[in-house]
């Protein structure tokens, strides 16, 4: 390894934490360099069509949660508006309705004052069961943990983390009002204001070890001595192909998915319908944010949780007609078959606790960083507090003192 390369920290993968790494790890005076296979953002880019601009599906951010610490440190703005709500409706057997504020109001302190710990190793399913009473209270009950998890199978999911985004929820989020990408956007800029340097379009192919730290491989031949590096790279199979090392995870969990509708409106706009009896879901996040030409408005349909292709789209077409939305409204739409929400679901038995942790066993100085990495967050909030813990432990462990299994 040269010797002006004995710092520097490799990080690949330039989405939320990703980003953050570089920008965390720049800060702490370290050379950078971020290698991304495609352009910055991954599943926070914001991309236009026909001058509406649509995250990848509908996206918010939890106010006063892990992200938004890291923004704060890191100096990075994120101009945002709570949700619209006037006039939000829910519908229930397939017919709009009012909110019912009675039954919200006698059922949401009840999931409020619940003791997580007192779940431990149980279902979020087995607990709304629980409650007991009418068949409206437990589905009332997955309607708001929908909301806050976007997981509709609960059955899969621990009911300590349900209970816990719940009591999380009660801070609000906020829809960023130029779209996730002002983040991305913002981001790079406080990790290329610190010294990193960001080389999109450069795939890495791989990680191998040599005396006092690693060499990333790129797919175009080019090696990139390292003393630390961050995998960010986006799901665990991509993380597992580039690890020098067999991580020994066990089954981590399904993947969080969603059919997505995009949908550029011209005029009036409904706020927010949500299926109380049925996974679906309908928010305007604009206006009062930037995303549209003058005059329209930008609305997110979604079932939670990815089916039938064909059946899903038909789906929400139905679920927007019903929320009051007309063809001749629509200017441009665009469809997410299987979005990804978030990597892995956690099982009951583990909760958050489960996901791999952010230093890789056998390889000191190989960092992990994602969604669905380390025991804190969920969603960008995990995404981020990975990267600014795995950059973290980058900057600080010296080189000089790593050593390395034998490799085959």
């Amino acid at each position: 390894m040269r010797e002006h390369d004995k710092e520097t920290v490799v990080v690949i993968g330039a989405g939320l934490a990703g980003l953050t790494a570089a920008a965390t790890a720049a800060r702490a005076r370290r050379p950078v360099v971020v290698v991304e296979a495609h352009t910055a953002g991954g599943r926070a880019r914001t991309d236009e069509l026909s001058g509406y601009r649509f995250n990848q599906g509908p996206h918010a951010l939890g106010r006063g949660g892990e992200a938004w610490r890291i923004l704060h440190d890191l100096g990075v703005p994120h101009r945002g508006h709570r949700p619209p709500v006037r006039g939000a409706r829910v519908v229930r057997g397939g017919k709009l309705a009012g909110v019912p504020t009675g039954q919200l109001a006698s059922l949401i302190p009840r999931l409020l004052t619940v003791s997580a710990a007192s779940w431990a190793g149980r279902s979020a399913e087995e607990w709304v069961e629980s409650l007991g009473g009418s068949r409206d209270l437990p589905d009332l009950a997955r309607m708001l943990i929908r909301v806050t998890t976007y997981v509709t199978d609960l059955g899969r999911m621990p009911a300590g983390f349900a209970i816990a985004r719940l009591k999380a929820a009660r801070r609000g989020v906020s829809y960023l009002d130029e779209g996730f990408a002002s983040l991305v956007e913002g981001l790079s800029s406080a990790a290329s204001a610190a010294g990193a340097t960001i080389r999109t379009h450069q795939a890495a192919a791989g990680i191998n070890a040599v005396p006092g730290g690693w060499e990333v491989e790129l797919a175009g031949g080019e090696v990139l001595p390292a003393a630390a590096v961050v995998i960010a790279a986006g799901s665990p199979a991509a993380a597992r192909k580039l690890l020098p090392v067999d991580p020994g995870w066990p089954e981590l969990g399904p993947p969080v998915t969603a059919a997505c509708l995009d949908l550029g409106l011209r005029g009036p706009h409904p706020s927010v319908v949500i299926g109380v009896d049925e996974p679906l879901y309908l928010a305007c996040h604009c206006p009062p944010g930037a995303l549209a030409p003058a005059g329209g408005s930008v609305v997110h349909v979604m079932r939670y949780g990815a089916g039938d292709e064909g059946l899903d789209r038909a789906e929400l077409h139905r679920f927007a007609t019903l929320a009051g939305i007309t063809s001749d409204q629509i200017a441009a739409e665009r469809f997410l078959a299987a979005h990804v929400v978030t990597h892995v679901l956690p099982g009951p038995e583990d909760g958050l606790a489960g996901r791999p942790a952010v230093a890789v066993p056998q390889a000191p100085g190989v960092y992990l960083a994602g969604d669905w990495v380390g025991p804190s967050g969920w969603l960008s909030d995990a995404a981020m507090a990975s990267g600014q813990h795995a950059a973290m432990l980058a900057a600080g462990a010296p080189a000089e003192d790593r050593t390395h299994p034998r490799m085959a």
